[in-house]
């Protein structure tokens, strides 16, 4: 089974750098205050959005902080500013109805919790990148979709789009979109999968990712 939730997100942000909003003065970091909630934005606001918080996790990416303090400052930013909890229950697809209250709330804290330990894992391998904002397009509902392009040290640079959300009053991400998968879709398959051959158990999922926990460092 593959515990590590939403492994392509996790891919991801190591690569970019750019998940996790870099909000470090609360409700300025883009000129729109928890006050100012709004339910639309412009493409400009939402490129400047992404760029301060892709700027702001680059440099944390980049810092001499000790791996506790980025592990402390990305636990932080992503319960902030990813819509976690949504892309969990999308994650455990047809089986988040047939949980239970305890199963539902047990499983979402440890998603969290493996998510943040498969970022902070990897941060040290992409200290140096950079990033591009390309195009903002409107999708379905209260989404868009931002284009960006990453330049790492020596490597060739990576496509990665963006799902934002703003149902909630400010953004949100809530999916990515690179090499032709979303993350939200690949890890879902995943984990249904593994239930599935499991006698269609949620706890046999939320074991499997306590164990993995348990063996983290």
């Amino acid at each position: 089974m593959k515990t590590t939730s939403c492994r392509f997100l996790f891919s991801a942000v190591a690569v970019t750098g750019m998940l996790l909003s870099g909000n470090i003065v609360a409700g300025s970091h883009f000129g729109i205050s928890t006050a100012q909630a709004q339910t639309t934005y412009t493409s400009a606001q939402l490129s400047k959005w992404l760029k301060n918080t892709g700027d702001t996790m680059v440099g944390v990416v980049n810092s001499d902080m000790s791996a506790k303090e980025k592990k402390d400052k990305f636990l932080t930013l992503l319960n902030q500013d990813v819509d976690v909890d949504i892309i969990a229950k999308f994650c455990l697809g047809r089986f988040w109805r047939t949980a239970t209250p305890a199963q539902q709330k047990e499983y979402v804290e440890l998603f969290h919790q493996v998510l943040i330990n498969s970022i902070t894992d990897r941060l040290g391998e992409y200290k140096g990148v950079s990033f591009n904002i390309g195009k903002v397009s409107k999708t379905e509902g209260n989404k868009f979709s931002i284009e960006t392009i990453l330049h790492r040290p020596k490597q060739p640079d990576v496509s990665i789009q963006w799902i934002i959300s703003i149902e909630s009053g400010t953004p949100k991400v809530v999916d990515i979109i690179g090499e032709n998968a979303s993350l939200s879709v690949t890890q879902r398959g995943d984990y249904t999968s593994f239930i599935a051959r499991h006698g269609n158990s949620v706890s046999a999922l939320i074991d499997a990712l306590k164990r993995q926990i348990a063996k983290h460092p």
